[in-house]
């Protein structure tokens, strides 16, 4: 968001549905081949930015992995991150955020990791930039999507 933009519900610099999904599939894609991720698989959805579900909204993926055995999910968590800050990623989460568990970020892109609800598998939650002003309130994109062929891809 840009404080200074007349309108501070409305990105300065938006992106298209398209553009958001693809922001967060990608980064997805990235720890999968970065990591050398295992058993991934995920889903994508549009999430609102605020406490009204109103624009801007931005992607949301959320994916996990095998956890290799006898590694704690904090411990593989922070040899993921360590992967993908030498890659180019920034440790820890942006200015002004605090979130639980494991985080990286890059280009107004976090992704936080951690345990999963699964036993034998970490998860990692991949949230893109608040740009995306299109109203998804109404057209089921909010409810999510499976992605996990879209994460295997390489293209």
């Amino acid at each position: 968001m840009n404080p200074t933009h007349p309108d501070a519900d409305r990105p300065a610099n938006p992106l298209t549905p398209a553009q958001s999904t693809q922001q967060v599939v990608d980064v997805g894609r990235q720890l999968r081949k970065v990591a050398g991720l295992r058993g991934v698989s995920g889903g994508f959805s549009f999430e609102s930015c605020n406490d009204q579900g109103e624009p801007p909204y931005r992607g949301r993926v959320e994916m996990s992995s095998e956890l290799p055995v006898d590694i704690a999910p904090d411990v593989y968590a922070r040899q993921v991150a360590d992967a993908m800050v030498a890659a180019g990623w920034t440790d820890g989460p942006p200015p002004g955020k605090k979130p639980y568990g494991t985080v990286i970020n890059k280009d107004g892109v976090m992704v936080v990791m951690g345990r999963a609800h699964v036993p034998g598998r970490i998860a990692y939650t991949v949230f893109g930039e608040c740009r995306d002003g299109t109203d998804h309130r109404d057209d089921g994109a909010t409810v999510g999507r499976p992605i996990t062929e879209e994460l295997l891809s390489d293209s």
